[in-house]
């Protein structure tokens, strides 16, 4: 747990170091003059609804519409491109923002959200697990590391089952790989159950070679099955839009205009799914006509990780932080453990425009 918070530090230091010498602009959300437009720095992983607003015209209908150019950075850490302190807005889960300001000092305001964590627990064909209770303790678990979605199994581990569920110890012997590997490792034995990412595993899922425990269900609907505060809404989100505090105080009309392009977003999303996946497959890591069908049927029902509204009302909020007093209950030696005095991060609700 030290070892892998101190290296994320030291990386977040670098990184700021590297744009400080080639960086000589001013703060993000300015224009330099009158008239100029206004700039916001956004760091994002690939996605294909980002690629689709870019190529149908809703980005740049909406940057001459409100005066705001987007620079865009992208990348798969976004923890440590933010960490640098030359971001405005980053995607980020819920149960990264403690983790961010404790080590960092950043402090943080989430005021949108975007797709749910999305990774299942997976089974062979034939097994008889139905949750990880039914696995002997000892057994070996696929995982891709020891946070992201391990924070949820882990927090899900204990609530539903007491167990302790952690890389390193615990219950259960974590093995690391990357998700598009562990498909092939639990189909071969090398572990018992595996927490795999769907695009990952899309042709065992159509080849019948793998299945999903928990009834089918995500992470982000089961949640509700534990949750101090039940209100029956999906939570737990695997990428929510996350700004630093001086830049949404200081900018919160920009940040109500990003979330109204997002909805426009997500509106194409719902309506145009099937057309979305088939001309951008590279961002579902499908490739074959029969993958490509199979995920359209798959994203069409109750497991489509995209979220309906990206603002949030203060319901959602005060039941989606509970994760946080859960993460608490976890093993000390669990990197997804919170302390006691751990950083409460600021969410806020707010219209978008």
């Amino acid at each position: 747990m030290k070892v892998q918070k101190t290296m994320r530090i030291a990386a977040a230091a670098g990184l700021a170091l590297t744009l400080v010498a080639g960086c000589s602009g001013g703060s993000g959300g300015g224009g330099g003059s009158e008239g100029d437009p206004q700039v916001i720095r956004f760091a994002f992983a690939p996605e294909a609804v980002w690629d689709m607003m870019k190529d149908n015209g809703t980005l740049a209908k909406w940057e001459k519409d409100n005066n705001v150019r987007i620079e865009t950075s992208t990348t798969w850490d976004e923890f440590t491109y933010f960490a640098g302190g030359h971001g405005d807005i980053v995607s980020m889960s819920t149960q990264e923002t403690p983790v961010l300001e404790a080590e960092t000092g950043i402090k943080t305001v989430t005021f949108g959200k975007y797709n749910y964590q999305r990774v299942p627990m997976f089974k062979r064909k034939g097994d008889p697990y139905k949750t990880l209770a039914d696995i002997p303790k000892g057994s070996k678990i696929c995982v891709s590391g020891p946070t992201s979605n391990a924070a949820f199994w882990g927090v899900l581990a204990k609530e539903m089952h007491d167990l302790d569920y952690r890389v390193g110890g615990g219950d259960f012997d974590l093995l690391v790989n990357d998700h598009f590997v562990n498909p092939t490792n639990l189909l071969r034995g090398d572990c018992e159950a595996a927490a795999i990412i769907p695009e990952a595993a899309i042709p065992q899922m159509r080849k019948g070679e793998l299945e999903l425990m928990y009834d089918g269900k995500s992470p982000f609907q089961l949640y509700k099955e534990f949750a101090p505060n039940n209100d029956g809404l999906n939570h737990v989100s695997g990428n929510n839009f996350v700004a630093t505090q001086e830049w949404y105080d200081a900018h919160p009309d920009l940040a109500a205009k990003f979330l109204d392009l997002w909805q426009q977003g997500v509106d194409q999303w719902k309506e145009q799914k099937p057309e979305i996946i088939q001309k951008y497959p590279q961002h579902f890591s499908v490739e074959s006509e029969e993958d490509i069908n199979y995920l359209i049927d798959y994203m069409s029902g109750d497991a489509d990780w995209f979220v309906d509204k990206v603002a949030m009302d203060e319901a959602w909020i005060k039941n989606e932080t509970q994760l946080w007093e859960l993460m608490k209950h976890l093993h000390p030696d669990n990197p997804n453990y919170l302390a006691a005095d751990a950083p409460t991060p600021r969410f806020e609700a707010i219209t978008p425009q």
